[in-house]
């Protein structure tokens, strides 16, 4: 008699054991899932970034006369451009107030908490820095501070495009 019961137990303890084994194997998928999502998000985000970054160095280069009037600090909001220049002709100065507030839009439209910087390269006579930055709590793009240009913002990742606007 006490060895049916001690089957059982046998049993019943080989069935928790395969319980907690499946438990732990659909933990371990679903954390890797998380983390391929998280991985995902971020190069979304970077390839937003460098795709809003190469936008505004092409712009300025278009307008190359006005580079100073596209210098930006983190957390300046553009001024709102008074002439819309893809309906009416504008000078190369609301042209670049307009670009200024086309990139704000996008910041704020297409990356969390979007920010930017916009900048001449110290000791660079006639290159420029743009820096875009959104938010990343675990700070996973994170890029130098090269050239004198401004440090990454915390709690945010960075992306830093380098150019000449004028050649």
């Amino acid at each position: 008699m006490q060895l049916k019961h001690m089957h059982h137990g046998v049993a019943l303890l080989e069935a928790l054991m395969a319980l907690l084994l499946l438990a732990s194997g659909v933990l371990a998928a679903l954390w890797l899932q998380q983390i391929g999502l998280q991985t995902q998000r971020q190069q979304v985000n970077r390839s937003i970034a460098m795709g809003l970054a190469d936008d505004l160095a092409e712009r300025m280069r278009l307008n190359a006369s006005q580079a100073a009037l596209y210098t930006r600090t983190w957390s300046t909001a553009a001024r709102s451009a008074t002439t819309n220049c893809t309906t009416l002709a504008c000078a190369r100065s609301d042209l670049a107030q307009w670009d200024m507030a086309q990139l704000q839009q996008a910041l704020n439209t297409q990356l969390p908490q979007g920010d930017a910087a916009v900048f001449a390269l110290s000791g660079q006579s006639g290159w420029w820095g743009v820096v875009v930055a959104w938010h990343d709590s675990g700070e996973s793009y994170r890029t130098d501070t090269a050239w004198g240009s401004p440090a990454c913002p915390s709690a945010m990742s960075c992306w830093r495009l380098f150019f000449r606007p004028a050649w």
